[in-house]
């Protein structure tokens, strides 16, 4: 029976036995399947850190690969057949080895963090091709630690040997441009004093996406031109309960000012404040392009969240107007990218969050009575950016771009993607009659 065979009997066994209620003691059983996993996967003779590419070349080509002689060695051989165009039909694609994954934290992956890392690393040193290839890093380390993990868990910091690693792999890759650097928050400063020490530089790297507290890494790359941080999205160390104490996306803010003369794209996600943007403004002033994520937070916003019954007379569109005269400062700033309409502060909440509420004919006419009010509070919005920032190129609430047009005087005019339709549109997402 094939290795990826028995991998699926597995996988649908402990999916079963998963779902006992009386199997308390499953933890202690997932190190085995881990250690089976590995066995079965080490029998492959491409290396894992090829093989973790997705590239649709080599499922297409899998059976082939499995059976050509030394594939390790013609894979990572520039100079082998493979790449030399020898083979008729077998020709390697150019991008095979562009984008390269060190994730143990996606669906079908069960790998100790940093033990994965590790071997990845290694196998990386061995494959020259792979090294002078890559353009986009992908770094992911998910630590198998807590009890669910019963005696499988594994140590919160990594051996020394894996900074080290690290250290010397991403040096030598020449055409690196993307990392997304994902390390728990509480383990990443022993790779930046392992950086340090080696006086890491990434002079190729144009984009970074950091996970929390690892900010150090914005000065090692001079040449970069986009930051994206802040959000359990961009990497799971964002979430509180893996931080350290400290404000991390107010510490990323603040390093950035380090590539501020190349630094042209900012994706932030936090609570906004002006004092918080007063920071952007000051480390980063000659951004074109802002994406900002997250609620902005004013007098209002902190007296609802702390159940304060005084009024607080700031009218709705305030603190937005007040946001906008900050940004407004920026002095290249061509498009901007601000929160969803329910998060300006604006008198909308985005409606209910339980999706019982837009079940059935009376549901259907709450969703749309939401989406009017998102609508309509978007366009205010809307109309808010236009008179702070006339200039713009681009701008969106959301995920909902506008549509700029100026006239020859001019004048700017905004449309939305239900101008015109408004009904049409709403009925579009929440029709009469009931689903089929």
């Amino acid at each position: 029976m094939k290795p990826t065979r028995i991998l699926y009997f597995i996988s649908l066994w402990a999916a079963t036995i998963s779902a006992w209620p009386d199997i308390r003691n499953l933890p202690t059983y997932l190190p085995r399947l881990d250690s089976l996993q590995k066995f079965l996967m080490s029998k492959s003779p491409i290396p894992t850190i090829i093989s973790d590419t997705d590239h649709p070349w080599l499922s297409e080509n899998e059976h082939w690969l499995k059976s050509y002689p030394d594939v390790t060695q013609a894979l990572c051989d520039k100079t082998s057949p493979l790449w030399t165009g020898q083979e008729p039909g077998k020709a390697i694609p150019s991008d095979l080895f562009h984008r390269l994954n060190i994730d143990n934290n996606k669906a079908g992956i069960s790998r100790l963090g940093w033990a994965n890392a590790i071997d990845r690393l290694h196998e990386l040193r061995k494959c020259p091709a792979a090294l002078g290839d890559v353009k986009h890093l992908h770094v992911d380390i998910e630590l198998h630690i807590g009890s669910y993990y019963g005696s499988g868990q594994e140590k919160l910091l990594p051996l020394p040997e894996l900074p080290e690693l690290f250290a010397e792999v991403l040096a030598s890759m020449p055409q690196l441009e993307t990392l997304d650097w994902g390390i728990d928050a509480r383990a990443t400063n022993v790779f930046r004093e392992e950086f340090t020490r080696q006086g890491l530089i990434l002079p190729t790297v144009r984009k970074l996406t950091l996970g929390a507290q690892s900010h150090y890494m914005v000065p090692m790359c001079p040449g970069l031109e986009t930051l994206v941080g802040g959000s359990f999205f961009h990497h799971g160390s964002w979430n509180p309960v893996y931080r350290i104490e400290g404000k991390p996306q107010l510490e990323l803010v603040r390093v950035s000012a380090s590539v501020a003369s190349t630094l042209t794209e900012l994706t932030i996600m936090d609570t906004w404040t002006t004092e918080t943007l007063e920071e952007v403004l000051k480390a980063t002033p000659n951004i074109t392009v802002f994406i900002m994520q997250g609620a902005l937070k004013g007098a209002r916003g902190w007296a609802n969240d702390h159940g304060s019954s005084e009024d607080v007379l700031e009218e709705e569109g305030s603190l937005l107007k007040k946001v906008m005269s900050v940004i407004s400062r920026f002095p290249q700033l061509e498009e901007l990218h601000l929160p969803e309409s329910s998060e300006l502060d604006l008198g909308f909440d985005g409606g209910a969050w339980c999706g019982n509420a837009y079940e059935g004919p009376e549901g259907r006419e709450y969703g749309r009575q939401v989406d009017r009010q998102r609508m309509e509070t978007t366009e205010a919005a809307g109309s808010i950016v236009v008179d702070s920032l006339p200039h713009l190129k681009r701008f969106s609430i959301g995920s909902t771009p506008a549509n700029i047009t100026r006239s020859e005087d001019g004048n700017v005019q905004v449309s939305w993607p239900w101008t015109g339709r408004e009904d049409e549109y709403v009925h579009d997402f929440w029709p009469e009659e009931e689903d089929a």
